[in-house]
């Protein structure tokens, strides 16, 4: 069965997309999916897009069917200067058929997809393209990744009024703890449980992000 994509963003760059993305392969492909993985746009790229390549390496792991596939096509622009790509690409056009064409050859291959974005929802990709266009692009649903560090609660809800202000419905947020949760807990936490009631983490809570992003019928779940 196919099921929509999956596209991963976060509340900045360096907050955790390309190890999230990975915990999902991981755990939807324990769940016994066949996965793959996307990323349209990589910059920073001297010898070769490290992020993308992780993720197919990975993925090629639990799915091997994935080999017919070469990296071009899960990472079809690569830039060298590490900046927003509307800078990167110079005076290069970013095709969006090119993107849908390079989707289609992982998508059939796959029950589902995982698209990591560059940076955040309002990178800009061309005058009047930007990063969060490719949720509709690929008609996905949508992880944002925030940070735990102070100010995550500002960062964490602007993201999540400009998804609820394109009329995204199908997405779900996490944070991504990269140090002690002793600081996030004290300062933090007391709010976002307040208003959300719970808070989910990249570190424990992937099945219920998986539960929260995959529909599926009663008869699979038990994948779940």
């Amino acid at each position: 069965m196919k099921y929509p994509p999956i596209f991963i963003t976060a509340t900045n760059t360096d907050v955790g997309k390309t190890h999230t993305t990975l915990k999902l392969l991981e755990a939807l492909s324990s769940k016994g999916f066949k996965v793959g993985v996307m990323k349209p746009i990589e910059t920073g790229v001297v010898t070769h897009p490290l992020d993308a390549t992780l993720l197919f390496e990975t993925a090629k792991r639990y799915h091997p069917a994935l080999e017919t596939l070469k990296l071009r096509d899960i990472v079809p622009y690569q830039f060298e200067l590490p900046a927003a790509p509307f800078v990167a690409k110079g005076r290069k056009k970013i095709s969006l058929e090119l993107l849908e064409s390079a989707y289609a050859k992982i998508e059939a291959l796959c029950d589902i997809v995982l698209i990591e974005g560059a940076g955040g929802l309002l990178v800009p990709i061309e005058e009047d393209l930007y990063m969060y266009d490719f949720i509709r692009l690929f008609h996905a649903k949508t992880l944002l990744v925030g940070h735990d560090q102070l100010g995550c609660i500002n960062d964490i809800l602007l993201n999540l009024h400009l998804l609820d202000g394109l009329g995204v419905d199908d997405y779900e947020w996490c944070v991504n703890f990269k140090g002690d949760r002793t600081s996030f807990d004290e300062i933090t936490l007391p709010f976002f449980k307040k208003v959300f009631g719970r808070v989910l983490s990249v570190q424990d809570d992937m099945d219920e992000i998986i539960k929260s992003l995959v529909a599926y019928h009663d008869a699979e779940a038990d994948k779940l």
